[in-house]
């Protein structure tokens, strides 16, 4: 009896691990955490912390390459650069690679691949904070050029059939913020009449 209530607990801690707030198939979003359970955040003055681009619940195996913009908007900062990106990390920093996009596009190739899990972190970015009161909105999608004509979404390369794929957003869309500093959690909702995702705020 003893043996089966460890058994449950561990199956139930295990669980919870990677209850990943979004529970789709290959999605791509913004968290705060390495186990894509936070997309909203509330730093200190002047505090450095950390943001991870995270493939939730991926279908294949590995990855080995992805594609992404990543751009960011400041509501009521007091100067311009009260909110500062001090660090990306390619691979987040586990895998080297090289990045072939510019400005606000990541074009990246691995030396490596990443093999999947829940939660599977591609990129982390370092940020620096100046004001406490401000909203920044961090929103992901397609590159200006992706790999795959067309795309409207991320991408990333499954490494075990050696081929490109897009992936959702956790919001839904790229209209709408995948994470927010200083404001309210995006939440994505399954859509009743057409079976897609779109966005409310808690």
């Amino acid at each position: 009896m003893k043996k089966l209530v460890v058994l449950l607990m561990l199956s139930l801690m295990a669980t919870t691990a990677f209850a990943v707030v979004d529970p789709d198939p290959d999605m791509m979003g913004i968290y705060f955490d390495e186990t894509a359970d936070a997309n909203c955040y509330v730093p200190e003055f002047r505090e450095r912390w950390m943001a991870y681009v995270i493939v939730t619940n991926p279908s294949y195996p590995a990855i080995d390459g992805y594609e992404f913009a990543f751009t960011y908007e400041v509501i009521n900062a007091t100067y311009e650069d009260d909110f500062v990106v001090s660090a990306d990390n390619i691979g987040a920093g586990v895998v080297d690679g090289v990045n072939a996009g510019t400005g606000n596009d990541y074009a990246v190739g691995l030396n490596g691949v990443i093999p999947s899990t829940p939660a599977t972190i591609v990129h982390s970015f370092q940020f620096l904070t100046f004001d406490e009161t401000m909203t920044v909105n961090l929103s992901l999608g397609p590159i200006s050029a992706p790999s795959i004509p067309g795309a409207a979404l991320p991408i990333v390369k499954n490494a075990g059939f050696n081929e490109l794929m897009t992936v959702g957003l956790s919001t839904g869309g790229v209209e709408i913020p995948v994470a927010v500093v200083n404001g309210d959690c995006p939440v994505a909702v399954e859509s009743e009449t057409w079976g897609g995702v779109k966005s409310l705020y808690r």
